[in-house]
């Protein structure tokens, strides 16, 4: 921190002195931001709390920081003071201060422990306590100034001197005009940072902002992302998880959510009598009835669009799932007079189908809103489960935006012929071990005569006959059946075996042998990014013979065949599709993989379930008695495993990226995973 002993220029008001005398007290000021680094050149007022009989009524000072952000004051009186700033010009150049790792500013500054050494007194404080009239910050619809920077209590009062503490000099270290962003990549290859943080951009689509409640969207993306004493948390079902951020300019925070949920009933007399509705309605939706059970949202900054899509949550959701007819997708508008394909060929899930329309003629003022958005803006969509699929569809409408579609425990949502005109979609498809949503509806040609001929009837008739032709193990390998779309990112268990051959002893000669194959004891949940590994080997070029022999192409399309799921077993398990089972395991992994990035200092992981290390240790014990397919496979999966630090790098290569690892790490805590 820089220090010195300079004296500002001041100019004195209303205050009669001697000239050539010298003053009788004093006291400095040094501004410094959160890294220790001067705040220079900016304008200052002080003056007296409280005015006395004599020559010295009405005191006040003006003047600028110098170039060390030192101010001294000679003053003729030993009167408290108190020191304020230029609100507009503190505000602009906070603006581009950056954060210190830490947010706790009362025991972790780097700039108290220094400042108090050489016995200065070391203040901490927000723009909006310093400035001597509000700043020119433009407030949106529905905003108020932010609390943490303007806390009520204490907004314009300044930093007080007590007579006992002139003749000092007094350090202010000024919380930079900051708001938090989630960490998001606009790339083609896989980022773990999004597969986190649009984790929890869709985990939050389940929350009814209407409530306004601790897990409602507006709380998180207003007043977490503009609290910089601490990280914006997700919330869900009991637990809690931060989330991957850096600090933006506060210009640059999200804009109020536009939440859209077809269930609700936004009429005018409804929305005269209920006030949180009418604050979700305007324009075209002011209207509308309510329609089905579709929910999204959207939120957006200066550079990026988040959309997430809300998962099944309702009966009705219930039934969208399972009306699987295939469809045209034929997008139309109310009176259905003008209907354009999205698709030039293929078909699409009905009840998906029927979802996403839902929206389009219900909010229409707010779609065409977003449609605006996009033409400078990078767009990211995600979505659980339903919203999985709905984002899918959203992504296929908004192709041309070039949107980066992450999904967790998705369906299948088009057939083949479709999915073959999605192939320039960056698509990130998660599926947690034995998750059975990712195997519905099956991969079987379900576009049959029955659905066809006979009308709403035909579908039921078309559904079961469907049903009874998987049922019968009749699922064709041609037609346009149901295909998944997108990369797969698998977070596989997997488990290892001894084999050996018993044989009876039956002197002279054995009687016969047989072959005794037992479960070894260790097991590891391992995060597949298969697509990893087809970057790594294009990368490779000529030395792609010395990359891990196990990572071929064919071997890859074995295990991730292209529009289908890995081999996941047999043992289903509803439990693993909930969010609170994905979200947990990202978790843990994004600070397994700061950590052993060597951004922090090494520590033990005991939460994460099904240690890799230790598994690959046991494989190398037992590598001679291990089946050869299977230590093959393991093999493969341990190579891929390895390659996931890479998907941390777009973060690491940000100018800001080493900060945002050590605060996510340093607050990061290990969470139980769902076993």
């Amino acid at each position: 921190m820089a220090g010195s002993s300079l004296v500002t220029s001041v100019t004195h008001t209303e205050a009669k002195t001697t000239t050539g005398k010298q003053k009788p007290y004093w006291v400095e000021f040094q501004l410094v931001d959160e890294q220790g680094d001067p705040v220079a050149n900016m304008p200052w007022t002080v003056e007296s709390t409280y005015p006395v009989s004599g020559p010295v009524d009405n005191f006040t000072c003006t003047g600028q920081s110098d170039s060390d952000g030192l101010i001294r004051i000679d003053m003729p009186h030993g009167l408290e003071l108190r020191l304020t700033l230029n609100g507009n010009q503190l505000a602009t150049e906070m603006e581009k201060r950056a954060l210190r790792v830490s947010r706790d500013a009362e025991n972790d500054s780097v700039v108290r422990p220094e400042a108090e050494d050489k016995g200065y007194i070391w203040h901490y404080a927000v723009i909006g306590e310093l400035c001597r009239t509000l700043p020119s910050v433009e407030l949106r619809d529905k905003e108020v100034w932010p609390p943490f920077h303007f806390p009520p209590q204490k907004i314009m009062r300044g930093v007080m001197v007590r007579t006992n503490e002139l003749e000092k000099r007094h350090v202010i270290e000024i919380c930079p005009f900051r708001a938090w962003e989630l960490v998001l990549h606009h790339q083609k290859d896989y980022s773990i940072a999004n597969g986190i943080n649009l984790g929890a951009a869709a985990t939050l689509a389940y929350a009814d902002d209407s409530t306004l409640d601790t897990v409602s969207i507006t709380r998180f993306f207003i007043n977490q992302c503009q609290d910089l004493s601490r990280l914006p948390q997700l919330y869900k079902d009991g637990s809690a998880w931060n989330t991957l951020v850096q600090d933006v300019p506060f210009s640059e925070r999200y804009h109020p959510p536009v939440f859209m949920d077809t269930s609700r009933d936004t009429s005018p007399e409804v929305a005269k009598n209920n006030s949180k509705a009418t604050t979700q309605t305007g324009g075209d939706t002011a209207v509308t009835k309510a329609d089905g059970d579709t929910q999204l949202y959207y939120v957006y900054n200066a550079d990026k669009v988040i959309v997430a899509w809300r998962g099944t949550a309702s009966l009705f959701d219930v039934g969208t799932d399972l009306a699987f007819r295939p469809v045209n997708s034929e997008l139309c508008d109310i009176d259905k007079t003008q209907c354009t394909s999205l698709l030039p060929a293929g078909k699409v899930h009905t009840g998906f189908w029927s979802g996403y329309n839902r929206v389009g003629k219900k909010f229409k003022g707010e779609i065409e809103k977003l449609k605006d958005l996009l033409a400078n803006r990078k767009l990211f969509i995600c979505g659980h489960s339903l919203g999985g699929a709905l984002a899918l569809i959203d992504a296929a409408r908004f192709k041309n935006y070039n949107p980066i579609l992450y999904t967790y425990g998705m369906p299948r949502t088009f057939t083949r012929d479709a999915i073959m005109q999605l192939s320039d979609i960056t698509h990130f498809r998660h599926v947690n071990d034995n998750d059975p949503i990712p195997a519905v509806p099956a991969e079987a040609n379900l576009d049959n005569e029955l659905y066809k001929l006979w009308g709403w009837f035909g579908g039921t008739l078309g559904f079961f006959w469907s049903l009874g032709e998987l049922l019968a193990y009749q699922i064709v390998a041609w037609g346009d059946c149901f295909w998944h779309h997108g990369n797969t990112v698998a977070f596989l268990t997997a488990s290892q075996s001894r084999e050996w051959n018993e044989c009876k002893r039956d002197l002279p000669t054995p009687a016969g042998c047989i072959t005794i194959r037992n479960p070894l004891p260790l097991k590891a949940k391992l995060y597949l990014v298969p697509a990893l590994a087809e970057q790594e080997m294009q990368q490779a070029g000529q030395k792609q013979k010395e990359f891990k022999a196990s990572l071929t192409q064919s071997d890859l399309k074995d295990f991730f065949p292209k529009g289908s799921n890995p081999d996941r077993g047999v043992n289903v398990n509803i439990f693993e599709h909930f969010m609170t089972s994905y979200m947990p395991y990202m978790y843990n992994k994004v600070l397994e993989l700061i950590d052993n990035a060597g951004i922090v200092e090494k520590r033990t992981f005991t939460e994460h379930i099904y240690n890799v290390d230790s598994f690959r240790e046991q494989m190398a014990e037992n590598k001679n008695d291990i089946p050869i397919d299977e230590l093959s496979r393991n093999e493969m999966f341990l190579n891929i495993e390895s390659l996931l630090g890479i998907s941390l790098t777009p973060t690491l290569s940000m100018p800001s990226g080493n900060y945002t690892l050590l605060r996510f790490a340093q607050y990061g805590e290990e969470v139980m995973e769902n076993v």
